[in-house]
């Protein structure tokens, strides 16, 4: 037997399950297609990530938070609301007894924290570029036949781990289908400068083409995602800088002043990716690989994060080579279920409800918003939903590996 795991996917997700695999012990192999060292984006064009409470939690379990925190802008409110509408809910950290709901961090600085995490690690051995030919198992390993660097090769490993994105080769040498939805949306990332320091609340505007965020960032910065048709999308991408921020103030107005500078702007197409199922045999499916969500929730990398939490339990003490490592996958999936489906139908839902012009929808949304705005016991709910916690709680989300 070559390695106890084998993970594909030498992303965000893929190293943050090989680090935790790496903690337990596990002699890990990580196979990546693409360079994953790159240069440092100029400021206002780097991309961001949306870390949430459980996830902050998850990576102090690892020893990875204290050096990212430096790299980190904290949220302590979130200000959600109805373009031309009245209703506003505001939610606090200060509410729920915490510094902060989560905090928003570049994402140059997340991976490359995270790569040289692994590279230090004795037990990762990261291999790239390797691209995955085939997968074959039986109930003892999984084997694999795989290009690295332009050489063919091969393992066998006690658990594959796929974390190759949406559209995941080794999902598809599993044999696992999975159902793509379209919503008809693009989202336009950048960041943007103001003029005054960030009060570390992040806003949530929903217009009738689609959910904007602006979310705060180090040094008088906020990342934008802003969600618009294709049609729309594809004009603001051609607009000048000066035509898109007056456009952007049309749609989220002056809560954060002026807007100084933008940076170069990303156009992405919109879709949902979701596995008929998470495992087959020795072999299971985390992150984009197994849902790859629209991003009006920010939950697609923390929820990658919970699934490396659950699994990181159930193969805690277990003897990977046992023949009851099927059994144990079977039960991650089961464990999954609940969140992973949560996490969708809350995203749809939001979707649906806000991208409309419909107005008897309309007021009754704004009126939901106000409503939700007086009343504590459901807003603190909403909120630990939104930080991770709606769905049971892994030892790493707890702060701790024990």
């Amino acid at each position: 037997m070559d390695v106890d795991v084998c993970i594909v996917g030498g992303g965000l997700v893929g190293l943050a399950a090989s680090i935790a695999f790496a903690r337990q012990g596990r002699q890990v192999k990580l196979l990546e297609a693409f360079d994953l060292k790159q240069a440092d984006p100029a400021e206002l064009d780097a991309r961001s990530i949306a870390l949430s409470y459980s996830t902050i939690q998850i990576f102090q379990s690892l020893g990875l938070w204290q050096g990212l925190r430096k790299y980190a802008a904290a949220i302590t409110d979130i200000h959600v609301s109805s373009a031309g509408h009245f209703g506003v809910t505001r939610l606090k950290a200060s509410d729920l007894q915490l510094d902060a709901m989560g905090y928003v961090i570049e994402y140059h600085h997340l991976i490359q924290n995270l790569l040289e995490a692994a590279e230090k690690e004795p037990n990762i051995e990261l291999m790239t570029p390797a691209k995955v030919i085939s997968v074959q198992q039986n109930n003892t390993f999984v084997t694999l036949q795989y290009d690295f660097a332009g050489n063919p090769d091969s393992l066998n490993a006690a658990l594959l781990v796929a974390a190759d994105g949406a559209g995941s080769s080794v999902r598809e040498h599993l044999g696992i289908t999975a159902e793509t939805m379209e919503y008809n949306q693009a989202a336009i990332v950048t960041n943007v400068k103001i003029k005054q320091p960030s009060t570390g609340c992040a806003f949530e505007r929903f217009t009738a083409d689609g959910p904007l965020a602006l979310l705060p960032l180090p040094n008088q910065r906020y990342a934008l995602v802003w969600t618009n048709t294709p049609l729309r999308t594809d004009a603001l991408m051609q607009s000048s800088d000066a035509v898109f921020m007056q456009q952007l103030y049309r749609k989220f107005g002056y809560r954060l002043g002026l807007f100084e500078q933008i940076g170069t702007r990303v156009r992405f197409d919109l879709k949902l990716t979701r596995a008929s199922r998470l495992t087959a045999g020795r072999a299971v499916l985390i992150g984009n690989a197994a849902n790859s969500l629209h991003p009006v929730a920010g939950q697609g990398f923390n929820l990658a994060l919970r699934d490396i939490g659950v699994l990181f339990d159930l193969m805690s003490g277990r003897d990977l080579y046992s023949d009851q490592l099927q059994a144990q996958l079977e039960l991650y999936q089961q464990k999954r279920a609940d969140d992973q489906n949560q996490a969708v139908t809350y995203g749809n839902g939001l979707v649906e409800l806000f991208s409309n012009n419909i107005p008897v929808l309309s007021h009754l949304r704004a009126g939901a918003l106000a409503a939700l705005d007086l009343c504590p016991l459901i807003k603190q709910e909403v909120s630990w939903q939104g930080m991770g916690y709606g769905s049971g709680c892994s030892s790493l989300m707890r702060g701790t590996s024990e």
